[in-house]
């Protein structure tokens, strides 16, 4: 393809900026409803992440069609790039952040379902009794196997 003027660049970029800001809005929107565990507010925020990340993919697209990463950071569509590479790291961060969350809820979701389901098998999670203490079953069973 053609390489383009960068100030051609200008308003792409500068829409894919304001979709940046979007996406990191998204994204802290997200992030909260985790830790409230608020799963339908979650659900709720998925289908605009999806648009905007859609539109987020068909701008670098076509911007990388267009111009090479030299051509971007000359002229006056150099400052809007700059900005929109900052924007994006911040969501690859966020973006991130919020997969640990759900990564972490579902390992302990998993680890409480595996002692609710077969206490005798629970893989090594601790079970507490009525005083806080680690249950004598699991403690006494550790002991014969050592």
């Amino acid at each position: 393809m053609e390489s383009a003027d960068a100030s051609d660049l200008a308003p792409a970029i500068e829409a894919g900026c304001a979709h940046a800001r979007q996406l990191d809005h998204l994204l802290e929107a997200e992030f909260a409803a985790l830790s409230a565990q608020d799963l339908d507010g979650f659900e709720a925020l998925q289908p605009a992440k999806e648009e905007t990340l859609a539109h987020l993919t068909t701008l670098v697209q076509a911007l990388s069609g267009r111009a090479d990463e030299g051509a971007m950071l000359d002229g006056p569509a150099s400052a809007g790039w700059g900005e929109f590479r900052s924007l994006m790291g911040r969501c690859r961060e966020a973006h991130r952040r919020n997969d640990i969350l759900i990564r972490t809820r579902l390992l302990t979701i998993n680890a409480a379902l595996r002692v609710l389901g077969r206490p005798e098998e629970h893989d090594g999670v601790e079970v507490y009794d009525r005083l806080g203490k680690v249950s004598g079953r699991l403690r006494a069973r550790g002991y014969s196997e050592a």
